[in-house]
């Protein structure tokens, strides 16, 4: 057994804080990728216990948290992490990954030997895997933009599915078992409370959860978009008395740059603000390092790469985000959109068949696809979501897939088909709950998490997301979906903050944090795009000519831009 571990110290950041960590009779050794923000709270009950301990780090109070309750106890941290655990006298190797996948941690298991690590590349380099690429993994990006556990785009390699813990054990086969779900709140019953309880209750969680977070040795930043959520983080941390907080955020030379109600809201807190510049010419000098750090294909990070490198040249180590919120408090246009649609579709479903062409003759090309997608399903919520979050629909890709895809088109999309099941078995108590359930575990957990760890551990940086937690969830859900009124631009966030939003901040539109790719890649960008279509065809993963209907029909205003830009960093990145 070989334990390896590299650190970005954050709590106790003395020596005795190092790992592997062992306990004091040497029987038992973990690695620990994360933060537990509840380690004081899990030390007293330890030492209650009868515990003893040597350091003031949270690896320790997790090591002995799993001596002496084993991995069920894992449900009963609050915080972030991938971890291995070995037990010397059992002859065991456990793995686990906290609920929502904050942190990565990728496996590759034969009948021998496991191999485990927090990057893929780190197994391929080592030679314990062969690096080739997975056609599951490859349909996956298509059908998604990234590539949501267990898969991943390495053949022999995944991705543990959050919220899972696994053993080997000699002599015995493998076990795997869910210790908790990111949507364990959304399936419980509505406790019937009204919207002023409801907003007590999320106020006082909120700054719980904002508090919980700043837990370090070290200063901690906040990255700043001026949007309602990270705003709301900076709010509650000023309410709870944090002073010297620092704020950052990525200006850009486009209208939908944020970077003035950043200011703004920095200003009415008294944070210390600082922006980073970007352009056309930084992004494509920088693209070839931005995807080297990524260890799946995805069409977004970039904005997550530059907004980090901000935060890290201050020399600061730890930083929230306000990623999340959009899942948590109904912020997505899907939380409207999809039960609308599914009540539509089965009030209608007598008359579908005729309508479903009528329709789609009078919808723009780049529509059509999605719509024919839903029409042609049961009418449920997941058909209703694929189209509405989906990269590129099923008929689509097989419109374009190349030899590479084709000749083992139904084993790879057998597997995806498990893998997206098992994302979508969401249980909720209402429509807006199961829309919440899949944002959460689709976009949140498969890409948005683990673009922003990518990106921000490329730059010795530690994110952590306060928006993202288990206790939080549970004071919201599945009551919020009881009160859908409070969804409407967030309502239950900033409406219950001690201290209140700029107005300006509040009543704007909504819009992401997104650099302005649609006009780049028709500029600067382009050379970049066109080549990695091109690479994507060589190597037979698409159509000879896919590349050039695929960017005829973005210029032509008959695909949206994301079309073109994921496969060019597909074709790059493979």
């Amino acid at each position: 057994m070989v334990l390896v571990h590299r650190r970005l110290a954050i709590i106790d950041p003395s020596p005795a804080g190092a790992q592997p960590m062992s306990t004091s009779d040497g029987l038992h050794h973990i690695v620990f990728n994360g933060e537990v923000y509840n380690h004081r709270e899990l030390r007293r009950s330890l030492e209650s216990q009868g515990e003893l301990f040597s350091t003031r780090s949270d690896t320790e109070v997790l090591l002995r948290l799993l001596v002496r309750e084993g991995p069920s106890a894992l449900a009963r941290v609050r915080g972030m992490f991938a971890l291995a655990w070995w037990d010397m006298r059992e002859r065991a190797l456990v793995i686990a990954r906290d609920r929502f996948g904050i942190k990565p941690l990728y496996v590759a298991a034969g009948e021998e030997a496991v191999a485990f690590a927090s990057e893929i590349r780190a197994l391929v380099s080592s030679g314990l895997v062969s690096g080739t690429v997975d056609p599951a993994g490859v349909l996956a990006y298509l059908a998604w933009g990234s590539v949501p556990p267990s898969l991943t785009w390495a053949a022999g390699v995944e991705s543990l599915t959050p919220g899972t813990w696994r053993r080997w054990r000699s002599g015995r086969a493998p076990e795997e078992q869910r210790f908790a779900s990111p949507t364990d709140a959304h399936a419980r019953p509505s406790t019937s409370c009204d919207q002023r309880e409801l907003k007590d209750r999320t106020r006082e969680a909120v700054e719980g959860s904002v508090v919980a977070h700043l837990v370090a040795d070290v200063p901690v930043g906040l990255f700043l978009s001026g949007g309602i959520d990270s705003s709301a983080i900076l709010s509650a941390a000023a309410h709870a008395g944090v002073s010297g907080l620092r704020t950052f955020t990525v200006r850009f030379d486009d209208g939908s740059s944020e970077h003035e109600y950043a200011r703004l809201v920095a200003s009415a807190f008294g944070a210390e603000h600082r922006e980073l510049v970007v352009d056309p010419s930084h992004v494509v000098a920088d693209l070839p390092r931005i995807l080297g750090h990524l260890d799946q294909p995805t069409l977004d990070a970039v904005n997550s790469f530059y907004v980090s490198q901000a935060v890290a040249s201050t020399g600061i180590k730890a930083v929230l985000s306000g990623t999340g919120g959009d899942e948590l408090f109904g912020g997505y246009p899907s939380f409207r959109r999809l039960p609308a649609a599914v009540r539509w579709k089965r009030r209608l479903r007598p008359v579908v068949p005729a309508l479903s062409s009528v329709v789609a003759a009078g919808l723009p090309e780049r529509l059509s696809g999605r719509w024919q997608h839903f029409m042609s399903g049961n009418g449920g919520m997941n058909a209703a979501y694929r189209a509405q979050r989906g990269l590129f629909m099923p008929s689509e890709i097989e419109g374009f897939a190349g030899p590479a895809l084709r000749d083992r088109w139904r084993p790879a999309a057998d597997r995806l088909l498990a893998t997206e099941s098992a994302i979508f078995d969401v249980h909720a108590t209402s429509p807006a709950g199961e829309v919440a359930g899949l944002e959460t575990r689709m976009y949140l957990c498969s890409q948005l998490l683990r673009d922003l760890d990518a990106m921000s551990m490329a730059h010795s940086l530690e994110v952590r997301v306060p928006l993202v937690d288990h206790v939080l969830v549970d004071a919201v859900w599945p009551d919020l979906g009881a009160h859908p009124s409070l969804m409407r631009n967030k309502r239950l966030l900033h409406e219950t903050l001690a201290r209140p939003l700029p107005p300006a901040s509040v009543e704007r539109p909504k819009q992401g944090f997104i650099l302005p790719f649609e006009r780049w890649i028709g500029g600067e960008l382009e050379p970049f795009v066109r080549d990695g279509m091109r690479q994507l065809a060589a190597g037979r993963w698409i159509s000879a000519d896919a590349p050039d209907r695929v960017w005829q029909a973005w210029r032509e205003g008959r695909a949206h831009w994301t079309r073109p830009w994921s496969l060019a960093v597909l074709g790059h990145f493979l």
